[in-house]
This record gives C-alpha cells, structure tokens and sequence, in this order.
C-alpha cells in the first residue's frame, strides 16, 4: 500500500479511521454513486462532442467526416503488413522524412497497429475514413481512464469515506470538464492525422498512469502487465508522452525497491524497470528504423525543410534543433496566458486570440497559429490543478500523496516537449492534459475533504462555483472547435456565417470590409466582400508570411460565397482502361492554365496542372496526384478556380489533391466531350460539366446592406 506520512495527519485533517470497516460495506455505495456521477458528465456532453465530430456546421450527420491528411496510418499499416515501415514516395508530401531512398511518417505505430483490420477489409479508396472512429475511441478510452484514475485517487487520498451528493455531483462536473470542456474537443473539430496522434497519446498516458498509480497502491503482477501493454503502446504512439511514461515506471519502480510500497512489493521493482526499458528500447527501435538514428527527428530531412526556405532558417538559428530551453517563454506565455481567449458579440462568443501567438526574446520559431491557454479556456482543469500541485507537495501531505508526486513528475514531463519545441498551436494543449487530469482530480479530492467538515450553507456555493467554471470551460471549448478554421470547407463557412448573421446580425455586420483586392491577412472573424459581391471571404487570423505558397493564395480567406464559375464539378467517364487514351486529356481549361488527365502506366492515371505561371511553388499541396481507375468508373472532381484568392483547388471525394497559385482571371471552361448512347462512339475518357447552380450571393449583398446602414 502507499506509505507516506501517514503517522503525523491527527486531530480533523485525518479523516480516514484507523481501523476501517471491510471496504464493501462502505466503499460499493460510494462507488455506484460516484459511477453515476461520472457517466452522468459525460453523458451530458457527448451530444456535443459527437456534434463537432460527425457534423460541424456540415447539416447532416456523417460518422466518416475526415480532414486531409487522413491516411497516413493506413499507408502506414500497408507497409507494416509488407514486413516494412517505408510508404510510397510523395504519398506523404511535404511530411515525409527520407531515409536510406525511402520515406517515412514520424507519426507512431500505435493508430497504424489498431487499423489493421481495415485495412485488410476495406478498399485503399476508403483510406481516411477510419480516423472519426479512431478519435472517437481515444475520447472513450480517454474517460474510461480518467474515472478510474479519479476513484482511485479518492481511494487511496480519502479511504472509504462515505460519498455525499454535492462531492460526486463535482466529479461529474470534473469528468464533464475533461470530455468536453477541453481541447479534446478542439481535436474532433479536425479529424485529422494530427489530432489523432494527440487523441491518443492523451488516451494511452492517461491509463498508463492509472496503472502506475495502480502500482504504487497494490502491487502485483497483474499490475505489471497491464504497465507493459500501456506504457509500450503510448511509446509506439508519441514519443514525448512515451518517454513520460518511461521514467514514471522506473520512478515508481525505484519507490518499491526503496520498500515504500512495503516489503512485499519490492519484489516486483524489477519487472517494473523492465517494462519501461522495454517500452523505450521499442521506441528507439522504431526511430532507429525510420530515420537512421534511435533518439530525436532528424529535422532537416523532412521534405519540408527542403521546400521552406523559414524552416532551413529556423533550423540554422536554432543549431539545427527543434527543441530548446529558449523557446520557454514562448511556448508558456502562450499555454498558460489567463488573458489569451477572444470574447466579442459575434456569436459562438468565444475565440482563440485573433492574431497568432508571438515569439518572446528575439527567438526563431518555426510557426505559430492562434493559440487558447489553459487559465482561459480550461479554468476549472487548471484552478484545480494548481490546487492538487499544492495539496501534492505540502509539508504535511495527505497519506499515499508522496508516492503520487512521482505520477504528477510523469505526467510533467509529458508535457515537457511541446514547450520546448519552437513551434506553437492550439492541439500542443493536449500532451498536457494528462498533468492536469492528474493533479485536478487531487485537487478536487482535496477541496472536498475539507468542505466535508464545513456546514451545507458552505459546501453549496462551493458547488456553484465548481459548476460555473465546468459551464464556462464546456461553452468555451466548443465555440472554439465551431469557430473558423484554416480546414473549414466552403459549405461548413458558409453555414457558419449565415447562423452569426442569424443570431447576430448586427454584430456581424460590424466585421465586414470590401474593397477590390483581397488582402494577404486580417485579425480573425473579418469578412471581405469584394465589390459587386464577386466573392465573400472569411479570416481565419492565421498568418502566412513564412510560407509563400499559401500567402499568395491568399490560405488564411475561407471562401463563403463566390459568384459566378467559379466552381466546377466535373464528372470524368473511363470507356475504356487508360491504356486507349491516345494523349493528355484536358478537364479544364483556365487562361494558359490547364487541368490535365495523363496515362501513366497500366490502370493509373495522373490528374494535373499545367501552365501555372511564373510564380510556382508547390505549396500547400502538389500540382498532382496519381490515381487507379476501372471501365466505365465515374470519377467526380470539383475544381475551384478563384482569382480573388489567386489560386486553384482541386477536390475528390471531398479530399483536396491539389491547391496551387494560379495567376489570371480566367473564366474556367470545362472542355466536356460527347458520350453517345453507342457504346462504339463514345471517346475513352468523357468529361462532363455537372456543374451546380451558381450561388445568388445573397449573404454577401445583405451584409453589404447592413455596413451601409451602419
């Protein structure tokens, strides 16, 4: 059991009996009450959570919404299942980090281990389409873990004390918190690989902490196993986060070899070591085969840091490091900021800061994007979690909070590399989630042993507060995740906007400009009309001065509405197998610019964009992509070609495979060829303008009508 100072807690702060009463009798209650409290909170959120996951501002349900890229871990699985970890070359793009003439993700086994299964069973065309399901797994497991880790700490913190009403209604309000008042939420907004790795490295640390805590209450084997399997697979997910884990176990198995545990427990001291060496020689083993070397990411190998001259020069200014103690004032001023959250009249009311979080003390960062902080988006997490730091480390701490400084030490370190890493963005809130988890639910258990002993008149507003700060950090979360965002579709936008002006039209009205030129940026939440309404555009706020593929076009505007051809969809019918095209068929045509379908070889075709102009950049994604096609398969592509952004995008099935500068102002003209009746006459490939009704530009000529009046 955990030992601690146990023998000076006399007098009202001991209020578990010396000799306590067979656990069943108390502890059951206690623990149904408490299982209810905590089903109840995230019951209550989930409709939201599931709401930013499966809709978003979509108007329809759909349980497969995913954001590119989206299917590393299949290409990932797929090579896994050829006995390798290599992926084709240019699948990954500008993520892609070469090694020995292959290429290579850095995003870990874990999510590629658990899609196996359909990979095997699903088609490659459904690529992506498993990462709403996988987030939504990581959020489960993430409460799962998180409940049993909140009992367990009351357990070993409190005993079996009796479990009152208004004190499991707070826990319910905790779990609310971390389910949905959090960046979890923040995460589902995108279903991308990204939020994935973060999803589940706060998933895997969150259980490989409970085990720990498992470890250091009771010992056993079983408790071993269960170390292994956890802290091996947050290892094989994120490398910060599974090296946390790592020195938790050898920190908690240097506590039972010390025989804090009790003298029965140091016999599993060993195993423990074991297991966390184990977990790290996994990890290195994996990095060793990715990239050459067992510790850290060879960063100047990255496709990336060959296409941006900012990362060359970040690496260069920063003795080729990603990571350093410089970047700390950065990093924290913009994670623990109590003043960085956005509060306007527009509704969802709440917004991270309308401008991208600033370097601090002359460093190099590599990006930053608009960035919330725990104090203001997650007060009551972070309050608490203050709170438990406190209670943890005090002269006089609660009996068993000694051995659960080692756990608050893990979870820190956790969180340790994304503030230290140059690079600064909303989803980085996630690897310290985990910490304040922890520490909050001590923090909580703490609050009420002490209101435990003041009259009822005392412990409700206590209550009351608890309840408003988990409303407000629910309320804040999610008008994040609904807000603009740089992954925002034109339907999603659209949708949006036409509910702020819904609800608050004046207000709205208030953040539109016009003019005749798109401007490169504005703060978050402006909207542009270009004059005679040829297009409406939303700032996303983020900044784009260091990647001039994206600034030239014009990436930080999301398109509302656009007037006229601008948007193309295109239906494109194989007769025959691409081995009967006699050349280069033509999609679309725009000025000089072209969008091409090129023969590549055996049932392959190649969709891409000539006569780009003089200024080319092959960012954010290439000028083309490679696809295999079937007889007589139809594949719809839509083709936006706006000289407003100055830029060309190409979408298919929803997906983006090509955004580009585009210089000019057209029009775009869809070069649709006969297909006949007569299965003889029809052409090998026919292309068909299925183009639907341009947009009345409504929005745009009723926002223009308010700024008049203003």
């Amino acid at each position: 059991m955990l030992t601690g100072n146990a023998g000076e807690h006399a007098g009202p702060e001991a209020d578990a009996p010396s000799a306590p009463p067979p656990p069943r009798r108390v502890a059951d209650p206690a623990r149904r009450r408490f299982t209810r409290a905590a089903v109840a909170g995230v019951a209550v959120v989930t409709p939201l959570y599931l709401w930013v996951l499966w809709d978003l501002w979509g108007g329809t349900v759909d349980v497969v919404r995913h954001v590119a890229p989206s299917d590393f871990y299949e290409l990932q699985a797929r090579a896994m299942l050829h006995g390798h970890l290599y992926v084709p070359k240019g699948s990954l793009g500008i993520e892609a980090f070469v090694h020995a003439g292959h290429q290579f993700t850095y995003f870990g086994l874990f999510p590629s281990l658990i899609r196996i299964p359909t990979v095997l069973l699903v088609p490659r065309q459904f690529d992506g389409d498993f990462t709403p399901f996988s987030l939504l797994a990581a959020w489960l497991v993430t409460a799962v873990a998180a409940a049993l880790l909140l009992w367990r700490l009351r357990m070993v913190l409190r005993g079996p004390v009796a479990l009152g009403r208004g004190e499991a209604a707070s826990y319910g309000l905790l779990m609310a918190t971390i389910c949905g008042g959090s960046v979890l939420v923040e995460l589902a907004a995108v279903p991308f690989v990204y939020n994935e790795d973060f999803a589940w490295s706060v998933a895997l640390t969150t259980a490989s902490l409970l085990a720990l805590l498992g470890m250091l209450e009771r010992a056993s084997w079983r408790g071993v196993a269960s170390c292994a399997v956890l802290i091996t697979f947050t290892n094989l997910d994120r490398t910060p986060t599974g090296y946390a884990t790592v020195i938790g176990a050898l920190l908690v198995a240097a506590w039972l070899r010390a025989g804090k545990a009790g003298t029965d427990a140091r016999r599993f001291a060993v195993p423990l070591a074991a297991v966390g060496i184990f977990a790290l020689a996994v990890n290195a083993g994996v990095t060793y085969v990715k990239f050459g070397l067992p510790f850290g990411l060879p960063m100047a190998d990255q496709v990336w840091a060959h296409v941006n001259a900012h990362r060359r020069y970040f690496l260069k200014a920063n003795g080729g490091k990603a990571f350093s103690f410089a970047f700390l004032p950065s990093t924290l001023l913009a994670y623990f900021d109590p003043l960085s959250l956005h509060v306007s009249s527009v509704f969802p009311f709440f917004s991270r800061p309308l401008t991208p979080a600033r370097a601090v003390g002359g460093v190099v960062l590599d990006e930053t994007y608009r960035t919330t902080s725990y104090p203001a988006s997650m007060p009551l997490l972070f309050l608490l979690g203050l709170w438990g730091v406190v209670t943890a480390w005090r002269p006089r701490p609660l009996p068993g909070a000694t051995g659960i400084r080692l756990l608050l030490l893990t979870a820190a370190a956790g969180g340790a590399g994304v503030v230290l890493w140059g690079y600064i963005a909303d989803r980085y809130l996630a690897d310290l989630l985990p910490f304040f988890i922890l520490a909050g639910g001590i923090g909580l258990i703490d609050v009420w042993r002490r209101l435990s002993a003041r009259p009822r008149r005392l412990r409700l507003p206590g209550l009351g507060a608890l309840g408003a700060l988990a409303v407000f950090g629910v309320a804040v979360n999610v008008a994040i995740a609904s807000g603009q965002d740089l992954q925002f579709t034109r339907a999603q936008t659209l949708r949006l906007v036409s509910v702020q002006h819904s609800l608050t039209p004046g207000a709205l009205a208030a953040q539109v400009r016009h003019g005749t030129t798109l401007p490169y940026y504005a703060p978050a939440g402006t909207l542009f009309a270009m004059d005679n309404c040829s297009g409406l555009y939303l700032s996303t706020g983020e900044r784009f001065v260091n990647v001039p593929g994206q600034q030239l076009e014009h990436s930080t505007w999301l398109p509302v509405e656009q007037a006229g051809p601008l948007n193309h969809d295109v239906n494109v019918q194989f007769n025959q197998l691409p081995d009967a095209m006699t050349g280069p068929v033509t999609v679309l045509s725009y000025g000089r610019s072209t969008l091409q379908l090129v023969h590549v070889g055996g049932d392959r075709v190649r969709v891409e964009v000539h006569h780009l102009g003089a200024r080319n950049t092959d960012f954010p994604t290439t000028k083309g992509w490679t696809f295999t096609v079937q007889k007589f398969g139809i594949y719809r592509f839509q083709v936006m070609t706006d000289p407003n952004l100055s830029s060309i995008v190409v979408k298919w099935f929803g997906t983006k495979y090509i955004g580009h500068y585009l210089p000019g102002h057209g029009p775009a003209v869809v070069h649709t060829t006969p297909n006949p009746r007569n299965p003889a006459l029809r052409p090998p490939v026919a292309v068909m303008n299925v183009t639907p009704k341009a947009p009345s530009m409504a929005l745009c000529r009723t926002l223009l009508r308010s700024t008049e009046h203003r």
